[in-house]
């Protein structure tokens, strides 16, 4: 019997505990939420003006009411004087000026391609005597470089000798034809000579001694420094196809320069360019012209050649030798800051505006080019506006991690109080109600959700923008997507959105009437 009361009595109890934990969810769930205001920036000041009063059994002490600082834009963060001196931050007026923008790329010596001269043989036969017999030496228009034997030649000596001894013989005939015959005869063999490359001068030896020569001198129709040569010993046979010496003049050379893709648009046929040879001794410069710009990439270094011209006495500039190549562009005048003013995110920059009382303001700039130590600005300042120069990336670090505060743990269909513009402080509120999706997935989805007043009347007539946000972690940039919902009528209000990639996304939803912000509510939706 006693055993059968006990057993009662425990299950009254469990039943009250049920029903205690119940009634406490449900007033849970009730409660309301922290209405968010845009136009109430998040700082130290405001973190500190939390409820104080009494806890059960114990006296709490009344904190004393933190100063809050004035209120500014939206998206401005507060940073107090101390801390500014003590991370070093300090800003600097954006100036107009000429940006000048100074290339600099790594260029070679080479050879004109222009001068280059290939030596063959126009009969076939065998070398006989080498007189330029190394690379690298200088040889003179009209010096010898190699005789050769050719019987093909030798039979035209013939025939030239024996053309003019039938002159002579037929020089009294009575036969007009016959002498006319061979003068032909010696026109024709001297005409095949000359085109064998023999000389003038060599005809005319032939002619004056009446005998035929062994070998014959092929001599060099340019001044240079000969490159290559196959023609090496006696008897090293040769033919028309045969590239016998390569001989290069390097009184004119060619500076060859690799210029990066990047800098591709600034650099323009006609750019003063100046070079320097680090290896020369006191670093020699010289100014030129870019001549010529290739028109193909190189695959590897994905660079483009650029080349120009200089005169060579004296043979000091050598093809390989390694140069330094300046060239100064003018952008012209734009607005300037100093070069660690810009934050890139590596698909967009921006700086921070110093506005006074503490308050600073990213805002996105659209950057032209840099030159040193300053960057031209083409889009987003204005010259005397006040950029930060110093800790930027501290500053960077905590408007990212304000910015995350901010967005943190609000539910979907939070009751919102936050006014801006005219309507500030006028205790006018909305709810927002997330209905579609709850959870989203990756790529575009249908947003569904409903407005209503505090009296929880739908509101129509409104426009209401959606925006996703992740911000950065680490070295992946900051994502975003936004919506413009349509109505549909009864206060509900649809549009697509777009989640790219699976993420718990900062979700703030603006509702706007007659141009003014009547509320905003943030929460977070999963994309799977």
């Amino acid at each position: 019997m006693n055993r059968d009361r006990m057993r009662k009595m425990a299950l009254a109890g469990l039943l009250l505990i049920a029903v205690f934990a119940g009634v406490w969810f449900s007033v849970g769930r009730r409660l309301p939420l922290r209405p968010v205001n845009p136009d109430v920036p998040t700082t130290p000041a405001t973190i500190d003006k939390m409820p104080t009063g009494k806890m059960a059994g114990m006296d709490m002490p009344q904190a004393a009411p933190a100063a809050t600082p004035p209120s500014t834009q939206e998206g401005a963060i507060f940073i107090a004087p101390e801390k500014q001196q003590l991370i070093g931050m300090h800003s600097v007026a954006a100036e107009m000026g000429t940006l000048t923008k100074d290339i600099r790329i790594v260029g070679k010596v080479s050879y004109d391609e222009t001068k280059l001269t290939h030596i063959h043989s126009k009969v076939s036969g065998y070398v006989e005597e080498v007189f330029a017999d190394s690379v690298g030496k200088p040889v003179h228009a009209g010096d010898p470089l190699f005789t050769i034997y050719s019987p093909d030649l030798v039979a035209t000596e013939q025939d030239f000798l024996l053309a003019l001894r039938s002159r002579s013989l037929l020089r009294d005939s009575t036969v007009a034809s016959a002498a006319q015959g061979s003068e032909n005869l010696i026109a024709a063999a001297r005409e095949r000579l000359r085109l064998w490359d023999v000389t003038d001068q060599q005809i005319q030896s032939l002619e004056t001694e009446g005998k035929v020569t062994h070998a014959i001198a092929v001599y060099s129709p340019v001044t240079g420094v000969v490159m290559e040569r196959t023609a090496y010993h006696h008897g090293t046979f040769v033919d028309s196809s045969k590239d016998l010496f390569t001989i290069v003049d390097l009184s004119r050379i060619w500076v060859l320069g690799e210029l990066y893709e990047m800098d591709i648009p600034f650099i323009r046929a006609g750019q003063a360019a100046e070079i320097e040879l680090p290896y020369s001794g006191g670093g020699r410069k010289l100014r030129g012209r870019v001549d010529f710009i290739y028109p193909f990439l190189d695959p590897k270094s994905r660079t483009v050649q650029l080349r120009m011209e200089f005169p060579n006495p004296g043979l000091l500039l050598k093809p390989e030798m390694f140069t330094n190549i300046t060239m100064s562009v003018s952008i012209g005048r734009q607005v300037l800051v100093p070069q660690d003013a810009v934050m890139n995110t590596g698909t967009e920059q921006y700086v921070f505006i110093d506005e006074g009382n503490g308050y600073v303001q990213p805002r996105q700039v659209k950057v032209s080019a840099d030159a040193g130590d300053k960057v031209g600005v083409e889009q987003g300042l204005k010259p005397g506006e006040r950029v930060v120069t110093g800790a930027n990336f501290i500053v960077d670090s905590e408007s990212r991690l304000k910015g995350a505060f901010a967005g943190m743990g609000t539910p979907s269909a939070a009751p919102v109080g936050a006014v801006a513009g005219a309507a500030a402080g006028a205790n006018q509120s909305v709810s927002v109600d997330i209905l579609d999706p709850k959870t989203a997935k990756t790529g575009m989805n249908s947003i569904r959700l409903m407005v209503k007043d505090a009296a929880g009347k739908p509101i129509t007539g409104a426009q209401v923008d959606v925006g996703l946000l992740m911000p950065q972690m680490g070295s992946m940039a900051p994502m975003s997507s936004k919506a413009n919902l349509t109505e549909a009528g009864n206060g509900l209000y649809t549009g697509q959105i777009e989640f790219r990639m699976a993420w718990t996304w900062q979700t703030t939803v603006t509702v706007r009437k007659n141009g003014s912000v009547i509320g905003v509510a943030q929460t977070n939706i999963t994309a799977r």
